[in-house]
């Protein structure tokens, strides 16, 4: 069975919005917040978690537990705020020794990449975010 999950823009969470048109990265305290590019509207988010590639951590749940997908350059995860309805989505970026692509959504990605021509630039994303 299909889910189709609603976009929360978590508009009362500024620290996700970035005021230039790409993905980029704030530094709070130790932590990197990812913001999402200023020009990048609830229309499109949405469109992108309905076409995103669900990762479970357990398999036997209905719902995934992040969404990721890929655009304009940038890999975004989304995550539930409403399980089973609803999630929010942000740049992604790994962290040293965890929070790596999985093997199958990495596949997913850059069949993504591939079919809007931008293989490059997925791959600047992943070098520079996937460590």
């Amino acid at each position: 069975m299909a889910f189709v999950y609603r976009y929360d823009p978590a508009e009362h969470r500024e620290k996700h919005c970035g005021s230039q048109n790409k993905a980029s990265f704030q530094r709070q305290g130790s932590a990197w917040i990812g913001q999402c590019p200023a020009n990048l509207d609830k229309s499109t988010a949405e469109t992108l978690l309905k076409n995103g590639i669900g990762e479970w951590d357990d398999p036997s749940e209905a719902h995934p537990a992040r969404i990721f997908t890929y655009y304009q350059g940038a890999v975004y995860v989304a995550v539930p705020t409403e399980p089973g309805l609803s999630y929010h989505g942000f740049p992604w970026r790994g962290r040293p020794g965890q929070n790596r692509v999985a093997r199958p959504v990495l596949k997913e990605l850059i069949k993504m990449a591939e079919n809007r021509g931008e293989t490059k630039a997925l791959q600047k994303w992943l070098d520079e975010h996937n460590t």
